[in-house]
């Protein structure tokens, strides 16, 4: 769990050169879309300038609770790889690892990173655009930030334990989790409001990755847990 803890001391130093540059920005960013929105200057315009700031903060958690995970993952990969495994032996699974090279596992894992990325940036859009709803936009884009941020964490973070039990690509562990949906989001939910705290994400991130190994482990028997097969296509009429 302690060596877990340096791949996300490593993406935490360079993340925090983000935030520091966000938090310095926020200002004069709201301002500027206050500006745009309200034609005059006042309580109205302050108030515009708030919910603004909110609902960039809002954008920008999902975006970068999401990142940091995946970037964490891909760094210390061979750190929560050991660890899953490890989980899933004290628990009486003891699966193969599956048989891809390094370079190969590394861009699968880069592209299916990048895939729930590009996700994530029209979704933190749209969250921002709610959050910019007088009264109950904040508390709305905020909930459903962490019910789609915690899916995609969970993507994530059962990568390890499902390639274990023959799921590896990211269409078959979306097929496998969709199943047991509100346990999963649950979890992930649990994890992305944690990643909020600061230093969280750091702190957190084994524990992370052993609780979604014990997760997949409770989802059922694991003859259960392989990807499921695609559906034939009826025969053509002629």
């Amino acid at each position: 769990m302690l060596v877990g803890l340096v791949p996300g001391a490593i993406t935490a130093t360079v993340f925090a050169i983000g935030a520091v540059v966000l938090v310095a920005n926020l200002g004069p960013w709201s301002g500027s879309l206050a500006g745009a929105l309200v034609s005059s200057d006042g309580w109205l315009a302050d108030a515009v300038q708030v919910v603004a700031a909110l609902a960039m903060l809002g954008a920008a958690a999902l975006i970068g609770v999401y990142t940091f995970t995946a970037v964490t993952l891909i760094i210390g990969q061979p750190f929560f790889e050991r660890l899953s495994r490890e989980v899933d032996v004290r628990g009486g699974f003891d699966g193969a690892d599956p048989v891809e090279g390094a370079w190969r596992s590394l861009m699968r894992g880069l592209g299916e990173a990048a895939r729930i990325a590009l996700l994530t940036i029209p979704l933190a859009l749209g969250l921002f655009l709610i959050g910019l709803i007088p009264v109950v936009g904040g508390v709305v884009a905020f909930c459903l930030g962490a019910g789609f941020g915690g899916w995609f964490l969970a993507l994530e973070l059962t990568a390890y334990p499902l390639a274990r039990r023959g799921v590896v690509p990211l269409r078959g562990r979306r097929a496998v989790l969709a199943a047991h949906r509100p346990r999963v989001v649950g979890f992930g939910a649990a994890c992305f409001l944690l990643f909020l705290v600061p230093l969280g994400a750091v702190a957190f991130m084994p524990a992370a990755v052993a609780g979604a190994t014990h997760l997949v482990a409770t989802l059922g028997p694991d003859r259960e847990l392989t990807e499921p097969p695609r559906r034939a296509r009826p025969p053509s009429e002629h």
